[in-house]
């Protein structure tokens, strides 16, 4: 266990040593559970049904637990806070994905002005995910909820997320203890930058139109 001491720290954004309410709400979510895979998955469960939104890429784990919803990043630095307050070993994952234009198209249809706004869907994107250590690392991705997931079926809408690979065909990705450092470079050189809150609403309102559908 000493060498997965770095992934049982908190951080900056992974700040359940600052807010108890995130330790407070993890003890009662897996109370009188033993098991470590029985409290991964009540923690995973619980982050994961919190609603999926567009926002900002620094967003702390106790802001996401207090607004209950949230980004790739803000899910994923959750679910990452709660199970190192339990002792269980997290990390983040980031990956490059290819556009996931199918909805961005949808979102953009139902609104003119927003799709001016968002023009083009940029080549890659970036997706922020957890691993867990139980018996080995082992990938979650906490980010879009299951009403979202069941409304984009309905619509359609492809969910796999497709990996960006190099020339040998490996994914572009890394592994990381912490984000804080990658979050902060990553909000600096995010896309929308004027207006992003307003466009972060509008965004949003669509995808609760596609939660709606899957039955939320």
């Amino acid at each position: 266990m000493d060498s997965l001491g770095e992934y049982l720290k908190p951080t900056y954004l992974c700040d359940f040593d600052q807010v108890p309410n995130i330790g407070d709400t993890a003890t009662r979510l897996t109370e009188k559970l033993e098991d470590k895979r029985e409290m991964f998955k009540r923690i995973y469960r619980f982050v994961k049904e919190l609603p999926y939104g567009l926002e900002d890429w620094d967003v702390k784990a106790s802001d996401t637990l207090r607004k209950r919803w949230g980004m790739c990043s803000g899910k994923t630095s959750l679910l990452v806070a709660m199970l190192r307050s339990l002792g269980i070993p997290a990390r983040y994952r980031i990956s490059k994905i290819k556009p996931e234009g199918t909805l961005w198209r949808w979102v953009a249809s139902r609104d003119g002005e927003l799709a001016r706004q968002m023009g083009n869907p940029s080549p890659e994107q970036d997706h922020v995910m957890a691993e867990v250590y139980i018996d080995g690392w082992e990938a979650c991705d906490p980010s879009r909820d299951p009403a979202f997931e069941e409304g984009l079926r309905r619509l359609g809408i492809p969910l796999e997320r497709k990996l960006v690979t190099d020339p040998s065909g490996n994914p572009q990705s890394v592994t990381l203890a912490s984000i804080d450092k990658w979050a902060e470079n990553r909000q600096r050189a995010r896309r929308f930058r004027e207006n992003r809150r307003l466009i972060f609403s509008r965004v949003n309102e669509q995808f609760d139109r596609i939660r709606s559908l899957g039955g939320r």
